[in-house]
């Protein structure tokens, strides 16, 4: 089982994931942790954490993909307007 972070937060993720949420939706989420203080490492080791655990035996798929996507907004790899943690503060994770 993953580390937890706010448990509260931390089970909407899941869920959203478990329920492939579009974009806006899981941005929305991490928008929270950020709002809370926490940082793009702290919710990018998250999802790490959470991608062996959510594959259910698949190398590839919706979750995985829905994982890889949060990532890509926690880390700055998407769009700036999907970007979570600004790339020039000391928030973004590398």
């Amino acid at each position: 089982m993953a580390h937890t972070i706010i448990a509260d937060i931390d089970r909407d993720l899941v869920a959203a994931l478990d329920a492939r949420a579009g974009l806006l939706t899981l941005r929305a989420i991490l928008l929270r942790y950020k709002d809370c203080g926490v940082t793009a490492a702290q919710v990018a080791a998250l999802l790490q954490e959470l991608r062996p655990s959510m594959q259910n035996g698949a190398q590839e798929g919706p979750l995985e993909d829905g994982i890889l996507d949060a990532l890509d907004m926690v880390t700055g790899w998407c769009t700036p307007q999907l970007r979570v943690w600004d790339e020039a503060g000391n928030d973004h994770a590398s």
